[in-house]
């Protein structure tokens, strides 16, 4: 399947900040440092696990959130991780983690997807505009 994971920092950092939106939280910010800081040297590897916790919360349909830490705790960490994975593959795996709820993991795979399109087209924006005959043009 994946990678599995030790999610039990991350666990206690969700449950003793109830009150964070988690979706849109600046994972860079000076606050959250400190809140994550109990453990100089796990900041970096909590900091990694919330940013993929924060990834697949953005694909999640709200209300669905208690879903993020399964499929992270399975190897699952990204939209564009979904959306690489063959729909049938990726519809068993959702099976085994969430029985009978296929309807929510084809929504899932489908945001995954969209997400991807979109990050793709701004990676593609962003390498074409740094070409050098693009800097060497001028526009108004």
């Amino acid at each position: 399947m994946g990678v599995e994971i030790d999610s039990s920092i991350l666990r206690r950092l969700l449950g003793s900040n109830p009150a964070i939106d988690w979706r849109t939280v600046d994972l860079d910010s000076e606050e959250l440092r400190r809140r994550v800081a109990s453990d100089p040297l796990a900041v970096a590897d909590v900091l990694s696990l919330l940013a993929a916790y924060q990834r697949l919360l953005r694909i999640l349909p709200v209300g669905e959130d208690q879903r993020a830490l399964p499929l992270l705790e399975n190897g699952i960490h990204s939209a564009i991780q979904i959306a690489s994975i063959p729909p049938r593959q990726f519809e068993r795996r959702w099976h085994a983690l969430f029985p009978g709820e296929a309807e929510i993991g084809l929504a899932v795979y489908r945001s995954a997807q969209r997400r991807r399109s979109v990050l793709l087209h701004h990676r593609m924006n962003e390498l074409q505009q740094n070409e050098p005959h693009y800097r060497a043009s001028r526009f108004k």
